[in-house]
């Protein structure tokens, strides 16, 4: 179980960095799109420029997440500290907010070529609903406690400060759900709102779940005459 869990972790981080390989790919070739009745009119050229700014998109930050906390968990899965279980949290909350988030509010006209097409459909199709649940069935359990969903918020809430801050001076947002100039902050602020409350939600979800499965594998383990974790050569 051991060797098929590593594999499998190792697998979700290459599809996660694939995506954003391709996000750089695109951004070299392509200028960053402008949505329709857009309140703000600034935008990046093709090449470098547009290039360096794709790990400012939610997407890539989600996306990346997943990446690395996969990679680690590949590496070594017994992992325990605060911090890599707070980045765990953020990576599986996060994509699941890309995914639900982009096909809902988001989405618009098809990808104009294959390339943004594969694209599009791995990280906002594949990697989000891939994601839990590799979670559900491979992680280690016993790392969701609140302490680090309270760090786990920090992601999101950092790229967010980051976001409106940044908006003003080049006069572009993201996504059209962040149109200051068009909506107010008033109006944005109903989206992000309900967004992290849904980060919220998500994370609860989590830590519930975890206490469900390590209960059900305790009732489990009482009842078996050996303790499933006493078996040699059991992974």
């Amino acid at each position: 179980m051991r060797i098929l869990s590593r594999v499998v972790f190792a697998l979700a981080a290459l599809l996660s960095f694939t995506g954003n390989v391709l996000s750089f790919s695109i951004g070299s070739w392509k200028d960053s799109d402008l949505p329709a009745d857009a309140g703000f009119s600034g935008g990046f050229a093709a090449g470098w420029e547009h290039m360096l700014n794709q790990p400012t998109y939610f997407t890539f930050l989600a996306n990346f997440l997943v990446g690395l906390t996969s990679l680690l968990l590949a590496l070594r899965p017994e992992r325990t500290s605060d911090l890599f279980h707070a980045l765990r949290i953020a990576a599986v909350v996060c994509i699941v907010i890309t995914g639900v988030v982009f096909n809902v509010l988001l989405r618009d006209a098809p990808p104009a070529t294959a390339v943004e097409s594969v694209n599009d459909t791995i990280q906002h199709v594949i990697t989000p609903i891939l994601t839990p649940v590799v979670w559900l069935v491979f992680d280690p359990r016993g790392g969701v406690t609140w302490r680090r969903i309270g760090l786990a918020t920090i992601i999101p809430l950092g790229w967010l400060a980051f976001t409106m801050a940044r908006g003003p001076l080049l006069d572009w947002y993201p996504y059209s759900i962040m149109d200051v100039p068009r909506m107010g902050y008033g109006g944005v602020a109903v989206y992000l709102g309900a967004i992290l409350a849904f980060f919220f939600v998500l994370a609860a979800l989590m830590w519930v779940i975890e206490r469900l499965l390590l209960r059900w594998h305790g009732r489990l383990q009482d009842r078996l005459p050996v303790r499933i974790d006493s078996i040699p050569g059991r992974d």
